[in-house]
């Protein structure tokens, strides 16, 4: 009977398991039907989520059954056709994007608006100092130049000027604090009901360890590489930049500046010095996911975090290409040449991926914590330094923050900062760059809250100071991503670290370019950006 049993099981496995699966999609959308019609905003997550899989579904239907006929018989030929008249073409489009540029400009900084004019000036003269600083400033091509920053200004207006994006945005930022609020309990069962005495440690490192393991089990159903690619392809096909260094910028927008280069570890020992220059710039202009619980506690409004994430990988591809030009023949130029060599998969079950992407979480949290421990101490060394110097000269409150404030004045007035907030912003500069980029936000928020007697900033301040300190721009960051990405190719040590502190500046010029963004995008109305929503030229949303 067994074996008969068996027999039949095999015969008709498939109709069995297509049945299975046929029922439970049925349950599953008579469930969604009657939430929907019982509260649908409070079924607004369900939703956006089944329509997510429902829109996949279909592109993974049409792929696998008629993916290489659409290439073969629409693709292939529009796209030869298109490149045979891209020599003509190529000025209608340039002239497009500029006159499109313009337009914009005119439109956000009209009536006359002193500080949207200083922030668009201030982007022509990042440009002008990326040209100075360029490698071979007679081989930029500026394709990915201008579509870089032609993409940088749509994420800006969808993001911050568009009541439904804006919206999209700080619900997505909703749903992640939701999601690692979760992360809580174990804290709690962990460290005991008290862990929150302290709430750096035991709260908000946990949460990092926790965002890995979701983000490496989005990895093992293969959300994350469906995302990354589709970003990819975008980026590579509007900039004509490399397959590998477009995989890299937009897996950056989402995962860490090590992680990132895991995917594209196979391609590393032949990508040209123009693409690992990319890759170090993307690395340095973006931020890691698994900090926004950290900023979150210091009390920023993430989803401003994560815009300036998604606005600066493209800002980083153009910013790179001008600083250091293509002059070699890249081997992987479409997704199609790559395709063989990206890395599998190799977690057995989720409950694997989820342990796998725990343990990366350790390694960061370790790095994060021993970071921050000992730049603090040295801030405070180094003013207790500068300060004893100045007092023996009868000059007192001499700090490094005091230092910087002038130093880096002329950059946050080219970003648009209000003349009143310029020393302020400057301040922060400073920290970023010579200490840490989570110090400089605390300190920020220190100043927000009235906890430094004689400082403050306006609202246009904290926005532009926001936009400008997201990123991994501090000189110890050289040695983190020269390092991690050394010991993924030994071979290429030394190129990386010749071109490492032009990446540095690159990376700052990116996030400098994004402040300008958010600038010119800027309309105060006198909301903090800080644990609350950035008024952005919008209305309220609906949701």
């Amino acid at each position: 009977m067994a074996m008969k049993l068996e027999m039949g099981y095999q015969k008709n496995k498939t109709v069995i398991w297509r049945v299975i699966y046929l029922i439970l999609a049925l349950a599953y959308f008579a469930y969604f039907i009657y939430v929907c019609w019982y509260d649908i905003m409070g079924a607004l997550a369900l939703v956006v989520m089944t329509a997510c899989v429902v829109v996949y579904l279909i592109y993974a239907f049409i792929r696998d059954h008629y993916g290489d006929s659409i290439y073969d018989d629409i693709c292939e030929p529009c796209g030869i056709a298109f490149q045979r008249s891209w020599f003509v073409l190529k000025w209608f489009v340039y002239l497009g994007l500029v006159a499109a540029v313009i337009i914009i400009l005119y439109i956000y900084t009209t009536p006359p608006k002193y500080e949207q004019l200083i922030s668009a000036f201030g982007m022509v003269v990042f440009i002008l100092i990326s040209i100075l600083l360029s490698k071979h400033p007679f081989d930029i091509k500026w394709r990915p130049v201008l579509w870089g920053l032609t993409l940088q200004i749509l994420c800006g207006l969808f993001i911050l000027t568009n009541q439904y994006g804006r919206g999209a945005f700080e619900w997505l930022a909703d749903q992640i604090i939701t999601l690692q609020n979760y992360a809580n309990y174990g804290s709690e069962f962990l460290f005991g009901e008290n862990y929150l005495d302290h709430q750096f440690a035991f709260q908000v490192l946990p949460i990092i360890i926790f965002y890995t393991a979701i983000v490496s089990i989005l990895y093992y159903y293969g959300v994350m590489q469906f995302l990354i690619s589709k970003l990819a392809w975008i980026l590579q096909v509007t900039m004509k930049t490399s397959a590998p260094e477009s995989l890299n910028a937009a897996a950056n927008i989402f995962i860490g500046n090590l992680e990132s280069p895991v995917m594209i570890r196979p391609f590393l020992i032949d990508m040209t010095k123009s693409e690992l220059f990319a890759v170090l710039t993307c690395g340095f202009a973006t931020i890691s996911g698994g900090l926004i619980a950290v900023y979150n506690h210091i009390g920023i409004n993430i989803s401003h975090i994560i815009s300036a994430s998604l606005m600066s990988a493209p800002a980083a591809l153009a910013i790179a290409k001008i600083m250091y030009p293509e002059t070699e023949r890249c081997k992987f130029k479409t997704q199609k040449e790559m395709d063989s060599k990206i890395p599998k998969v190799s977690d057995t079950n989720v409950i694997a991926a989820a342990s796998y992407g725990a343990i990366i979480g350790v390694s960061l949290v370790r790095a994060i914590a021993v970071c921050l421990m000992v730049f603090v101490g040295i801030l405070a060394f180094v003013n207790a330094v500068f300060m004893w110097i100045g007092e023996m000269a009868g000059f007192h409150g001499l700090t490094f923050e005091f230092m910087c404030s002038y130093l880096f004045m002329p950059l946050a007035w080219l970003m648009g900062t209000p003349w009143s907030d310029c020393r302020v912003v400057a301040e922060l500069i400073g920290i970023r760059a010579f200490v840490n980029e989570i110090l400089a936000f605390e300190y920020m928020k220190n100043i927000l809250d009235g906890n430094i007697d004689g400082v403050s900033l306006t609202p246009r301040g904290e926005v532009i100071a926001t936009y400008t300190l997201c990123g991994f721009t501090t000189i110890s960051d050289i040695g983190i991503m020269v390092g991690g990405l050394s010991a993924m190719v030994p071979q290429l040590r030394d190129d990386l670290s010749e071109m490492a502190v032009r990446a540095l500046i690159a990376g700052t010029l990116a996030n400098f370019m994004t402040a300008c963004t958010a600038g010119i995008l800027w309309e105060d109305v006198g909301v903090s950006a800080m644990n609350g929503s950035i008024p952005l030229n919008a209305t309220e949303v609906p949701w």
